[in-house]
C-alpha cells in the first residue's frame, strides 16, 4: 500500500512522506486494514524492524485529529520512554502535544492534562491509576509496547492489570514479538490480530562451531577457530556486530579483547573522533575499562553503567563510530540499536536454579537485532556453540517456535500490591467485586476459571484486614483505612508498608542512619546487593558491630535469610558510605559494584525512605523523629552529611560543590549572600552560571559588567 493510499489525514501523509517512506511494509498494511483505525483492538505481533512504531504513530494521530482525547503509549523502560518521546514529538507540526512521565510514584502528575500523547512505563501508569488524575478518563487510546512482557515475572502482572483496567474503557493496540500464543492474547482483548514473520531486512541465520558456520539453509562457511574472527570479518566488510553474553564481566572482557583487533581497521578520522568521545566520560573503575575498548572501537553495554554512558555508546552504535558492542540480553529489550551481524556466544544463564536455557523468544528478539533497514540488504544471526551440538541449536533457536506467554498476575508481592488498590483506590466494594474483577483477568481467560486467584486473594484479604490496610462492615463489605489507601498510592508492597509500621516505635526509641537503612534493604521491594561468600565474615562481624542500632534480630546461620540478611547489611553500609560522603570511586572499589547498580540502590532507597516518612506521618508522628528522618532524607538523595544540607537545597549545588562551599568558609546561605561574587567565584566548581542561578534563587539582583573578564580563572565581574 502507498502512504497516499491510506485512510488517513492528509497531514499525517505528508508527515510520513518527509521521512523518506512512499509504500508500507506487507505486515503494516495488513494492521492499518484490520479495522484498527476504525476503533478496533488489535494484537500486531510482528519482527523486530518491521515497522510496529510507525503503525502505532498513524493509529494515535489518526484517533487524536478525529476524535481528541488522549493517546496513551506505555514501555517497559525509562530508556525507550525518552527514546519514543524523542520519535512522537515530530507530530508537534501538527499540534500534538507530547509528554513522557516516568518517575516519582506518589503524584497525579495533573500537568499531563495538557498532553495529547502521554508515554509512561507501565508502573508510573499503574501508580498514576491510584491517585485518580482527573484526565485518565480522557485517555482513549492505549499502545502497549512489547506486550510480550506481560508474561514477566516481576513485571508481568503491572501490565495485565493495567490493561485489565482499560479493557472495554479505550481502544488498545499491543505491538509483540512473534510469541506462541498470540491468539490467546488476542482473544483477551477482544482484538483482531495480525501475526507475520515478514521482515524488511532479509535475515540469515546460523550456528558457528569451532570455525565452521552451519547456515539454516543447508551452506557452510569457513572462519578461523575463535568465534571473535565473526566480529572482526563484520567490521572488515565496513559493517557492524552486536555480541550477547551472558554476563556484565564476560560483555567488558570481551570488549576490551576484541579491541585490539578492531582498532586495526579504524581511520585516523574515527581515532579522533573516539578520543573525543572518551574524553567526556567520567572516571570510575567501569569506565576505565570502557575507555580502553572505545579506543579500538569496541564498547561493552550493561546494567552496571550509568544512563549518561549508555546513551553514548546507543548514539555512537547508531552513528557508526562504534564498530561493536558485547552486551548483557537488556539490549534486545526494545532500544534500538540494530546491526548487520548479530552474534549470541551464550544460550544458557546462571539463576537461582543453577544453569538453565535462555527461552526461544529472548534468543529469537537478539536475532532481530541483525540487519538495519536501508543500510543493510540481509542481517546475519549468529549462534556460537561451546559446548551444545550445532544442530540442537539451529532446531531449538532457529526452527523452535518462541514459548508460551502466561499470566504472572499470581506473583505474590505483585498480587498482594493490587489486591490492595483494587479495594483502597479502585472501588471494588465486595469480594464478589474482587473476584468479579480477578474474572476479566488474562490469568482467568487463560486457565478457564479464576478458584486459584480467588482462594490466593482471600488469603491476601485476610492479611489486609489483619495489618489494618482494610477493614469489613456489617455487611460483608471492604472499608479501605488510611494506612492501606496511602500504601496503595506510595506504590510499595503491602509487606513492605507492615515492615515500617512495625519498626517506628524502635525508630522512635533509637534513630540512627544504618537502622533505618537496614530497614529499607529488608524490604521486599528494595533491590539489594549480594555479600559475596569472602565478604561474609566482615559483614556479619558489622551486624554484631551495630546490632543496638539495628531494628530486627540478626538471624542464625542456619536460618533460610541469613545470606539475604548479609545482603541487607551491605546495603546498608553503602548508603552509610554514601551520606558520609565517601567518594563514589571508592564506593565502586570497596562494594566491588559499578555506577548504575548505586544509581539503582540510590533510587530505590529514595523512594523507600519517602514512603517510610509518609506512613510515619499517619500514625501521631513525634516531631523531633520526623524531622531527623526528613533531614536523612535530604542527606540519602544529596549524599551529605548534616552541615551541608542548608547548601544543598540551593539550586545545581550537590554534593562536590558543597563541600567545596562549605569548606572555603561558606557554611550557610546567609554567609554566600553577604559574599563577594569574585570570592565565590574561586570556588572549585562555581562558575558564572551557577553563582547567577544561586543569585537568582537567593532574588539577589545583580549584572555582569560587560568586557571585565578578568584573566586570572576567567572570572567575571558581578555587581550586586
Amino acid at each position: 500500500m502507498k502512504v497516499d493510499e491510506l485512510p488517513v489525514d492528509e497531514r499525517i501523509k505528508r508527515i510520513i512522506k518527509e521521512r523518506g517512506i512512499e509504500e508500507l511494509y506487507p505486515p503494516q498494511e495488513e494492521a492499518l486494514k484490520s479495522g484498527v483505525l476504525e476503533g478496533k483492538n488489535l494484537v500486531l505481533a510482528i519482527p523486530t524492524a518491521s515497522g510496529k512504531t510507525l503503525v502505532s504513530e498513524i493509529v494515535m494521530v489518526n484517533k487524536l485529529l478525529r476524535e481528541g482525547r488522549k493517546a496513551l503509549y506505555l514501555v517497559p523502560l525509562k530508556a525507550l520512554a525518552e527514546e519514543k518521546y524523542r520519535e512522537f514529538r515530530e507530530w508537534e507540526k501538527l499540534g500534538i502535544r507530547v509528554a513522557a512521565t516516568t518517575g516519582d510514584y506518589d503524584s497525579t502528575d495533573e500537568w499531563l492534562g495538557k498532553y495529547d500523547i502521554i508515554v509512561a512505563t507501565a508502573e508510573k501508569f499503574d501508580s498514576l491509576l491510584r491517585h485518580s488524575p482527573g484526565w485518565v478518563k480522557d485517555v482513549k487510546l492505549v499502545v502497549a509496547d512489547e506486550v510480550h512482557l506481560i508474561g514477566s515475572y516481576d513485571r508481568g502482572a503491572t501490565l495485565e492489570m493495567i490493561l485489565t483496567h482499560l479493557l472495554d474503557r479505550a481502544q488498545i493496540l499491543a505491538l509483540s514479538a512473534t510469541v506462541g500464543n498470540a491468539e490467546e492474547l488476542a482473544e483477551w482483548l477482544n482484538a483482531e490480530l495480525v501475526v507475520s514473520d515478514w521482515r524488511p531486512v532479509e535475515l540469515r541465520k546460523g550456528v558457528f562451531h569451532l570455525g565452521t558456520l552451519f547456515w539454516e539453509d543447508g551452506r557452510v562457511d569457513r572462519y578461523p577457530e575463535n568465534w571473535e574472527s565473526l566480529a572482526v570479518d563484520a567490521v572488515k566488510r565496513g559493517k557492524q556486530a552486536l555480541i550477547f553474553v551472558n554476563t556484565r564481566r564476560s560483555a567488558e572482557k570481551e570488549a576490551v579483547a576484541l579491541s585490539s583487533k578492531v582498532a586495526r581497521l579504524l581511520t585516523k578520522p574515527e581515532r579522533r573522533a573516539l578520543e573525543e568521545l572518551i574524553s567526556g566520560i567520567d572516571d570510575n573503575p567501569t569506565t576505565e575499562k570502557l575507555k580502553k575498548a572505545l579506543k579500538g572501537g569496541v564498547a561493552f553495554h550493561h546494567a552496571g553503567l550509568g544512563r549518561a554512558e549508555r546513551t553514548l555508546i546507543e548514539d555512537a552504535f547508531r552513528d557508526g563510530l562504534i564498530k561493536v558492542i558485547t552486551a548483557t540480553p537488556t539490549l534486545a529489550v526494545g532500544v534500538n540499536t540494530p546491526a548487520f551481524r548479530v552474534i549470541i556466544r551464550d544460550t544458557k544463564r546462571y539463576s537461582n536454579f543453577g544453569w538453565i536455557d535462555i527461552p526461544v523468544l529472548e534468543i529469537q528478539q537478539m536475532m532481530g537485532r541483525a540487519g538495519r533497514p536501508k543500510y543493510d540488504k540481509i542481517g546475519e544471526a549468529i549462534i556460537v556453540a561451546r559446548t551444545e551440538e550445532p544442530k540442537k541449536l539451529i532446531e531449538k533457536y532457529i526452527h523452535g517456535k518462541p514459548e508460551k506467554l502466561f499470566s504472572m498476575l499470581a506473583n505474590e508481592g505483585a498480587f498482594r500490591s493490587q489486591v490492595l488498590a483494587l479495594i483502597t483506590n479502585f472501588g471494588v466494594e465486595d469480594f464478589r467485586g474482587l473476584v468479579s474483577f480477578l474474572g476479566r483477568t488474562f490469568y482467568a481467560h487463560q486457565r478457564g476459571d479464576t478458584m486459584t486467584l480467588e482462594y490466593k486473594a482471600k488469603d491476601i484479604v485476610y492479611f489486609l484486614i489483619e495489618n489494618e490496610f482494610i477493614d469489613m462492615d456489617v455487611n460483608d463489605r471492604f472499608i479501605p483505612l488510611p494506612f492501606g489507601k496511602r500504601t496503595s498510592q506510595l506504590y510499595i508492597d503491602p509487606l513492605t508498608a507492615k515492615k515500617f509500621r512495625d519498626a517506628f516505635p524502635r525508630i522512635e526509641e533509637n534513630p540512627n542512619p544504618f537502622g533505618v537503612f537496614q530497614l529499607i534493604a529488608s524490604t521486599p521491594d528494595m533491590a539489594n546487593l549480594t555479600a559475596k561468600r569472602r565478604e561474609m565474615e566482615d559483614y556479619l562481624d558489622l551486624a554484631y558491630e551495630m546490632e543496638e542500632h539495628i531494628y530486627s534480630e540478626i538471624p542464625y546461620y542456619e536460618d533460610s535469610r541469613f545470606h539475604a540478611f548479609l545482603g541487607q547489611v551491605k546495603t546498608a553500609k553503602v548508603l552509610l558510605d554514601w551520606i558520609n560522603e565517601v567518594p563514589e570511586t571508592r564506593i565502586y572499589e570497596t562494594y566491588n559494584i559499578e555506577p548504575g547498580d548505586l544509581y539503582r540502590i540510590l533510587e530505590l532507597a529514595d523512594w523507600l525512605m519517602y514512603s517510610l516518612i509518609e506512613l510515619y506521618r499517619l500514625f501521631n508522628p513525634r516531631e523531633d523523629v520526623l524531622n531527623y528522618l526528613r533531614n536523612l532524607h535530604l542527606r540519602l538523595r544529596h549524599g551529605v552529611r548534616e552541615e551541608l544540607l542548608e547548601l544543598v537545597k540551593l539550586p545545581n549545588i550537590g554534593r562536590k560543590r558543597a563541600r567545596a562551599l562549605y569548606n572555603a568558609g561558606f557554611r550557610s546561605v546567609e554567609e554566600i549572600a553577604r559574599a563577594k561574587p569574585a570570592e565565590l567565584l574561586r570556588v572549585e566548581g562555581i562558575g558564572v552560571k551557577v553563582l547567577e542561578g544561586i543569585y537568582r534563587h537567593l532574588g539577589i539582583e545583580y549584572t555582569i559588567s560587560k568586557g571585565q573578564k578578568k584573566r586570572r580563572g576567567n572570572l567575571y565581574d558581578f555587581i550586586k
